[in-house]
């Protein structure tokens, strides 16, 4: 063992053999006096458990019910090329942009997931901010229809349905 003093001199300290001995013996590699496992054991039962709350079993079949709507609406608007009985007004053909028609197949995916939440009349607390969301949306489609080609606005539609229909689907599953 290498020992630097207050001097800077470096001298080699060497225990005695006795005391280096007397060290050695100190240590002492005991097994404890009595089997420590079923106290361990005992305790691990005693604690309560803590499962994570499962799911409802029900929110799958309607998840998936919802995508195969959600499905059919898709495929159903592209082979008709957007022009449905239900919405005549709507630009037909090459004269729909991109964006009008992305926001039309929107509306009818959300129309269409609405009748899948059904949540019927909100409560009455409730009511102005399903107001305010729909009045939004309707803001939104004016804007689309003034600047067809804005992905800004079409995203903020997507947005609003999607918080519509989150505030639909909690009114519904409570």
């Amino acid at each position: 063992m290498n020992i630097r003093n207050d001097t800077g001199d470096d001298r080699r300290d060497e225990l005695p053999d006795a005391l280096r001995w007397q060290l050695r013996a100190m240590r002492r590699d005991e097994p404890p006096g009595r089997d420590l496992w079923p106290g361990i054991a005992e305790r691990i039962q005693a604690q309560p458990r803590q499962v994570a709350p499962q799911r409802p079993r029900w929110l799958a079949p309607v998840a998936m019910a919802a995508t195969l709507a959600l499905a059919v609406g898709v495929v159903g608007f592209w082979r008709t090329g957007g022009n449905t009985p239900t919405n005549p007004g709507a630009p037909r053909g090459p004269q729909a942009s991109l964006v009008q028609l992305e926001a039309q197949g929107m509306a009818r995916q959300y129309q269409a997931a609405l009748i899948e939440v059904g949540s019927g009349r909100p409560p009455a607390e409730l009511q102005p901010a399903f107001d305010e969301l729909d009045r939004n949306a309707a803001l939104i489609l004016d804007a689309l229809a003034r600047d067809p080609d804005s992905r800004l606005l079409l995203e903020q539609l997507r947005k609003t349905y999607a918080r519509r229909l989150a505030l639909a689907q909690r009114l519904a599953y409570a």
